[in-house]
């Protein structure tokens, strides 16, 4: 037999052969980073979505608290005024009992750890000027900068939040 008959009849057998192995192998890599690709994918939606729910408990947690504040100021304000008078608290001693829960269930729920401090100590600034013995109307400038103060954080993340969320250059809002 010759030797140039049996490469002449083997080559095209091997080069199927071989040509066959590198298409199955070419498939496996294609199939293999595309199974990456999506994965990555998957992992970068579930990111988003944890953001995203995160943002709108935020959104809705502290416009919440924002409102709470403000109805406690108020209730705070005239229980103070009524103890300045030497009045019976009568209503605004419930009104301000139920704004005291309802901030206490708040304010442990906001994110911001500033905020948070802020809101806490605006919140017991409050509790202590409604309560305040007569003559001392001098202490509600200074509970109201306390409250003014937490408001404007709350404000400030809001805005932070509808503007742009928590990575820049990602628009929310209009």
């Amino acid at each position: 037999m010759d030797w140039k008959w049996t490469i002449t009849a083997a080559l095209p057998v091997i080069s199927l052969v071989l040509g066959a192995w590198l298409n199955q192998l070419s498939e496996g890599r294609r199939d293999s980073a595309a199974l990456k690709r999506e994965q990555q994918l998957r992992q970068l939606d579930r990111e988003q979505t944890l953001i995203d729910r995160r943002e709108a408990f935020e959104l809705t947690h502290l416009a919440e608290v924002n409102e709470v504040l403000a109805r406690l100021f108020t209730a705070a304000l005239r229980c103070h005024e009524r103890v300045q008078d030497r009045e019976p608290l009568g209503e605004y001693s419930d009104t301000l009992m139920s704004l005291n829960r309802e901030m206490a269930k708040l304010k442990g729920l906001i994110i911001d750890d500033v905020i948070r401090e802020l809101v806490t100590t605006a919140h017991r600034e409050m509790n202590a000027m409604s309560v305040a013995s007569a003559g001392t109307w001098t202490q509600v400038p200074e509970v109201y900068a306390h409250v003014e103060a937490a408001q404007e954080a709350i404000a400030a993340r809001l805005r932070d939040l509808y503007s742009t969320g928590s990575r820049p250059g990602r628009e929310l809002g209009p």
